[in-house]
């Protein structure tokens, strides 16, 4: 009896693998580093790599690939510099050969630094209302003017209006990264009308969003600020940007003590609360901070003499809101054994304080040696002691993550 031919097995190709196998497979790719190379190897792997869906599920499965960060040192004529990360070792010979896709050269010179979200960087022109945002990967940028009403009454009555821009803060959804044609911008400017000495100068704080899609820019909210600031908006404005989390954006005037502006991202209304009573004559940078928050409440740590004062602001009620002090820490308790502590410590913007729920103290003056300081490195939960190098510790530099851009056609 002659023997059943069999058909033939063919060879299982890559064609083969189902598009839901194949995501599956991908998205457990280590880095986007890796994906790159996978999308440039296969036409198929890289219509998968490359649909939109995909792309935002691997963002959440393994979060930003951050190659660096931005440093604006407003202190040094608002000079800014690239501090790459250390790249893994398989990733060393693509993330190397990049340099050049990180750099500011394009951008105006004389520009302020104020967010960054993906590969966007969003900055403003010293002097003028005008917003840039940029790609330094690709080296586009797209620049509009952030507009203002008039604060000041009917023409006539005032001499010399003058805005100065505060922030430019992205609005876009984190799993959704920003791109040159979708980018949102939440622009804050500061407006001042001097008057012709009959009536007292008159400051505003106005908020603008701007949309990349249709080139499109529509005003917010606006709040009188003449009781809580100052003049001389055009060299230095009076409002202190002291951090930005959970939907929420806080200035500290130097004018007013214990006064902390609050802007709510979602809806672009100002409101302003009351820290609670000290003796501390002003608020800035280096002893308030914004360091978390949600929908309903705002986060702060703020330096009192010798302690740290975690503080909770919750948003609405019949007053507007309330700040309270949650808990307090002692900070030479955890240098009880250390020797030459000084007396005088102070918030330090460095790349590890760009993380979330994450603040750096520093003591100034006390020193281990001459290349060596002491540092506390603060979180939501926990508190730490750590001996750093001076060259970290870079005051007035405040960094911003640099991710690597997505859609992939970008990173090709």
């Amino acid at each position: 009896m002659a023997e059943e031919k069999r058909p033939s097995r063919q060879a299982t190709t890559i064609h083969d693998i189902s598009d839901d196998t194949l995501e599956v497979i991908l998205l457990r790719v280590p880095s986007p580093v890796v994906l790159i190379r996978a999308a440039a190897t296969c036409k198929l792997w890289r219509r998968v790599i490359g649909d939109a869906g995909f792309l935002r599920r691997f963002r959440r499965r393994n979060g930003p690939y951050v190659l660096g960060h931005h440093v604006y040192y407003s202190d040094y004529g608002g000079r800014t510099a690239f501090n790459p990360l250390p790249a893994a070792a398989a990733e060393i010979a693509i993330i190397g050969g990049i340099s050049y896709r990180t750099s500011l050269d394009f951008p105006p010179s004389s520009s302020v630094l104020h967010d960054s979200c993906g590969g966007l960087l969003a900055s403003s022109t010293i002097g003028s209302l005008e917003i840039n945002v940029c790609c330094p990967w690709t080296l586009e940028q797209k620049l509009f003017v952030c507009p203002t009403t008039s604060a000041c009454g009917a023409a006539g009555e005032f001499l010399c209006p003058t805005t100065v821009i505060l922030g430019a803060f992205f609005l876009n959804d984190p799993d959704d990264t920003p791109n040159m044609s979708n980018f949102r911008i939440l622009c804050v400017g500061l407006r001042e009308c001097r008057h012709d000495g009959r009536k007292a100068t008159v400051v505003q704080i106005q908020s603008f969003v701007y949309a990349a899609t249709d080139n499109s820019c529509l005003q917010l909210g606006a709040m009188a600020v003449s009781d809580i600031t100052q003049g001389g908006l055009f060299w230095r404005p009076s409002l202190e940007l002291v951090g930005r989390a959970g939907g929420s954006i806080c200035w500290c005037p130097e004018r007013a003590s214990n006064v902390v502006l609050h802007l709510d991202e979602s809806s672009g209304e100002f409101s302003r609360f009351t820290l609670p009573g000290h003796a501390r004559v002003r608020y800035n940078r280096m002893n308030l901070r914004v360091i978390g928050g949600d929908a309903g409440t705002v986060h702060l740590v703020r330096i009192a003499y010798d302690e740290l004062e975690v503080l909770r602001y919750a948003r609405g009620g019949s007053n507007g809101g309330e700040c309270v002090v949650e808990r307090r820490i002692r900070v030479p308790q955890m240098a009880i054994d250390e020797q030459n502590w000084g007396r005088w410590y102070y918030f330090s913007d460095t790349e590890d304080a760009a993380a979330p729920w994450r603040i750096i103290v520093l003591c100034d003056i006390v020193e281990c040696d001459d290349e060596y300081v002491w540092m506390f490195s603060a979180d939501e939960m926990n508190i730490e002691l750590q001996r750093v190098q001076k060259s970290m510790c870079r005051l007035g530099g405040r960094a911003f993550p640099y991710e690597l851009p997505w859609t992939i056609c970008v990173c090709l």
